[in-house]
């Protein structure tokens, strides 16, 4: 059974660290405004395993001020399970969250090169050039209308 839940901060970071930071220490996956009363993650297990995570975070998007928006950060998706549609349902849980909870007309994310295609297939508008975040690579920013 597959389950979508909006759970802490701290239980995303496992699988937030060994996706996105393998890398860098684990301390490197705690966003500042991870604990924010505005800010909320959310997973997707299935038969009780957890395959996916996402973290959202009121944060205005430069490119449309007068949006109010919010910021996906540290969406990732177990290794083994990519392409399996758990990625698809987190985020699908986020951009509901947001409809009903938040008053958002905006989500937008700095996305990484090797994410564009999925981002764009769940809607998302990839814009700007490529840049680079360092000890984590190339990006591009994109966003979606809520």
């Amino acid at each position: 059974m597959v389950k979508i839940e909006q759970v802490s901060a701290d239980i995303v970071r496992p699988l937030r660290h060994k996706v996105l930071r393998s890398n860098l220490p684990f301390e490197a996956s705690i966003m500042l405004s991870d604990d924010f009363s505005d800010s909320a993650h959310f997973l997707v297990k299935k038969d009780g395993i957890i395959k996916s995570v996402a973290s959202i975070y009121k944060e205005p998007f430069e490119k449309m001020p007068t949006y109010k928006g919010y910021r996906l950060r540290g969406m990732a998706t177990e290794p083994s399970e990519k392409g399996k549609g758990f990625g698809s349902l987190v985020l699908k849980g986020v951009v509901q969250y947001l409809k009903n909870n938040t008053g958002a007309k905006i989500l937008w994310c700095n996305a990484r090169v090797v994410a564009f295609g999925f981002y764009e297939k769940m809607g998302f508008k990839i814009m700007g050039d490529v840049f680079e975040i360092p000890n984590l690579g190339a990006h591009k920013t994109g966003y979606f209308k809520l």
